[in-house]
């Protein structure tokens, strides 16, 4: 809950930002054609801020898996991934840290590619 208070406000400002920017004839394009609330939203609105979207889960997840200092105050255990890094250097030295380093930012490096092709396909979608 730590990661995701501290975090979620990268993805809050980014999807409104995308939300903001569309168009408002579009919008009333879709309803004049006879589109409903639910069906203009999923098929326009969305659509057109995914970029926004991804782009503010990229940047929520990259704050959300850096997150340190509440976690170590508010919420030691169960522990995550910051927190075991920063046990595993001060307990046992470097050595015992870096696979975790390297399986997180293994990790993130695949949620970033996966964001990545999801929003590439959107695009792609949307131009068809």
């Amino acid at each position: 809950i730590g990661m995701m208070f501290v975090s979620i406000t990268f993805l809050i400002n980014s999807a409104k930002e995308g939300f903001r920017s569309i168009d408002k004839n579009y919008i009333k394009v879709a309803k004049s054609l006879g589109a409903n609330e639910f069906g203009t939203f999923f098929h326009v609105i969305l659509p057109l801020s995914l970029k926004d979207i991804v782009s503010g889960t990229i940047m929520s997840w990259a704050r959300a898996i850096s997150e340190f200092g509440a976690i170590i105050i508010l919420a030691y255990h169960p522990m995550v991934a910051p927190v075991l890094v920063y046990e595993r250097f001060t307990t046992y030295g470097l050595s015992y840290s870096k696979p975790i380093v390297f399986l997180i930012t293994i990790i993130s490096l695949v949620f970033f590619l996966i964001l990545r092709i999801v929003s590439s396909k959107m695009k792609d979608y949307n131009r068809h």
